[in-house]
């Protein structure tokens, strides 16, 4: 869209839809405006629906809040840049496209994407509804469960099948909070903490089967289930539909479909689990686990630290962490809970690196994409999901000894923090993984329908 020229209509700017700001956007903003941040946030800002960045109000008619009678930008040129990018970064779709006297007049439409590398027109999917079983005892708000990965792939995945448009019902706990484009059924308040086969357990799974039961079509319009919890779906009825466990990080498996975030993973899974997996390999994907990649900045370093995001456990390798910055004479920040959006991407964003040295086998590990995002380089142990990704060399380094993690922290400021944003960029957030997930979905309801490994045209596509 080189040849786009704006012709002042207010189209764009009377959308349905929200405008994302950036923490590092506010200063600007609100400069422009004479107003101090503090004054702008509270004036002319709230919460996302997903509760993880800030979004500019609106005029009582839906328009943007910083549109005149005259169809100017009150911010202009200090507007956020999702704005900035109309419509070279934006997906348009033709209902929209006519309304804008700026497209109408481009020579020739070219694709759009939403963020730098990534090309994100939506794939077409078959799949009419998908059926989402969620978290059996936390509602899903990443707010208030910020260190709960579960809460956060239920999340994650919710934001995707909006990003498909695919329709979708969310089984979930009381309070719970969904992107746009869902339907949500409560399974009502946790009867105690869950474990496998209590009271609470067998409640919830007959309540999810009531419940699945009453919002199915079940009438052959492609339809899938996806068991965001491992074991705490594994006894409801299907009543015939297939069912995929997504986003499989935990140490087990139980469905027939499976989507691993690392192929470290799973094979780790294979091994373990032969029985629950021995005739259904052939059935199984790959795709790393993602994340919405509007908290997450490059920002300028302002101090020379080093940053430890995660459990204090031992298995987490925080003991090597400590170490390796002591014996590197750099300061390390250890933070264990409530770390949460948008401090967090602050945090990462600025760190000479982030120290990973996990010694299990990690089946992905979110933070290694979130320090990427940031453009911020990742130094962790070469096993694992993280020979997969973290690029040695380039995204970060991968170590073995003392002497490794010693190098890598003295050159980590030597690395392209362009490029590992970008390259996180393309393969960690919802845009890179979408089309991914609907050749998968696809693959699987052929699969269902027409006789499973012999079904013609049950074609993945590798990427």
């Amino acid at each position: 869209m080189n040849d786009f020229q704006c012709q002042c209509c207010g189209a764009c700017c009377r959308w349905p839809g929200i405008v994302r700001i950036d923490v590092s956007e506010l200063a600007p903003a609100a400069k422009r405006l004479h107003m101090s941040e503090q004054e702008f946030l509270d004036t002319y800002t709230r919460l996302a629906p997903d509760r993880r960045s800030l979004i500019l109000t609106e005029q009582p008619d839906g328009a943007c809040i910083f549109l005149t009678p005259e169809n100017r930008c009150r911010l202009h040129p200090d507007k956020p840049l999702q704005c900035k990018t109309f419509p070279m970064k934006w997906e348009v779709s033709p209902r929209y496209r006519r309304q804008c006297k700026g497209l109408q007049k481009q020579s020739t439409p070219q694709p759009t994407t939403q963020d730098e590398g990534v090309d994100n027109q939506p794939p077409p999917c078959s799949i009419g509804l998908i059926h989402v079983l969620g978290h059996p005892a936390l509602a899903m708000d990443i707010q208030a469960h910020p260190e709960d990965s579960f809460v956060l792939n239920c999340a994650n995945f919710c934001q995707l099948l909006s990003r498909l448009s695919i329709p979708y019902i969310y089984y979930g706990c009381q309070n719970s909070i969904l992107p746009d484009g869902g339907t949500f059924v409560s399974t009502g308040k946790p009867v105690g903490k869950w474990v496998y086969g209590n009271r609470w357990h067998k409640i919830y799974n007959s309540r999810i089967t009531n419940a699945l039961k009453k919002n199915m079509h079940c009438d052959g319009r492609p339809e899938l289930i996806m068991s965001m919890y491992g074991a705490a779906q594994s006894d409801i009825s299907a009543f015939g539909l297939p069912v995929v466990e997504p986003m499989v990080g935990y140490d087990h498996c139980w469905a027939p479909y499976r989507v691993f975030p690392s192929y470290a993973h799973q094979h780790a899974i294979y091994s373990r689990c032969v029985e629950q997996t021995a005739t259904t390999r052939f059935f199984d994907t790959v795709i790393p686990h993602f994340l919405d990649p509007a908290p997450y900045r490059p920002l300028e370093r302002e101090d020379d630290y080093l940053l430890y995001i995660g459990r204090d456990d031992h298995g987490k390798g925080v003991d090597i962490a400590k170490e390796c910055a002591e014996a590197a004479h750099i300061p390390l920040r250890c933070i264990h809970h409530g770390c949460r959006l948008p401090e967090k991407a602050v945090l990462l964003a600025k760190a000479r690196a982030v120290l990973m040295p996990t010694l299990y086998v990690e089946p992905f590990g979110y933070v290694a994409a979130e320090a990427q995002l940031c453009g911020t380089p990742v130094i962790c142990t070469d096993w694992g999901a993280f020979t997969e990704t973290v690029r040695h060399g380039v995204d970060g380094f991968r170590c073995r000894t003392a002497a490794e993690f010693a190098q890598a922290i003295q050159l980590a400021p030597t690395l392209n923090r362009e490029e590992i944003r970008r390259h996180a960029l393309n393969t960690f957030t919802i845009d890179a993984v979408a089309p991914r997930y609907a050749a998968y979905f696809d693959f699987v309801w052929k699969l269902h329908v027409n006789g499973g490994y012999y079904a013609p045209n049950a074609i993945l596509p590798r990427g």
